[in-house]
């Protein structure tokens, strides 16, 4: 398994819910790490284990949510991630 870069000490913190179980979640996981690094942010991330509870079938795990809004359904490629974060969260202002 390859390694990612760390985002640098002073970079945004992003908090995101990752939602799913088993092997998925656990990959969804690292993807997401890795993407937010290569975005240039911090990753908070809170896990959950209860989809059916937060009204999210099953079969659409791994799930990420943004202020309780799901954002992305499934395991996504890296790089898709790391696009969604670049054009969702622009550091511009």
């Amino acid at each position: 398994m390859s390694a990612c870069a760390s985002p640098s000490p002073g970079a945004p913190t992003l908090a995101l819910t990752l939602v799913g179980s088993g092997e998925p979640l656990l990959r969804m996981e690292k993807r997401l790490h890795c993407a937010a690094a290569g975005a240039g942010l911090r990753l908070e991330l809170e896990i959950r284990k209860d989809a059916e509870a937060l009204g999210i079938p099953y079969a659409q795990t791994p799930a990420v949510l943004l202020n309780g809004q799901v954002m992305l359904r499934g395991l996504r490629r890296t790089e898709e991630i790391e696009t969604w974060l670049h054009t969702t969260f622009t550091h511009e202002n």
